[in-house]
């Protein structure tokens, strides 16, 4: 298996060599992989929210509906969804 270097400049190399249209096309062809690949490493919170944010959007958006369903069907997550009032108000509240 070829290093990531040696895969590298065989790409320049190859690039390298061909008309400024093929060049164009290798380009066009890299950035659509870049849209389409999964995401394999997870980024920090920090990572996170220094990226733009349609990136952001993109590795955040399958974890929505499962953060979701868990706030909705969890019961130590719903838990304080059921507070009413009464359990916040102080002894010294007027009302």
């Amino acid at each position: 298996m070829q290093s990531t270097t040696n895969i590298e400049q065989s790409i320049l190399q190859n690039l390298r060599s061909l008309p400024i249209a093929k060049q164009q096309e290798v380009l066009r062809f890299t950035e659509r992989l870049q849209e389409t690949q999964p995401i394999a490493v997870k980024p920090s919170l920090r990572e996170l929210a220094a990226m733009p944010l349609a990136q952001r959007s993109r590795h955040i958006a399958p974890f929505i509906q499962k953060t979701a369903n868990d706030f909705l069907n969890d019961p130590e997550l719903t838990e304080f969804s059921v507070l009413d009032t009464e359990d916040w108000e102080l002894e010294d509240d007027q009302p």
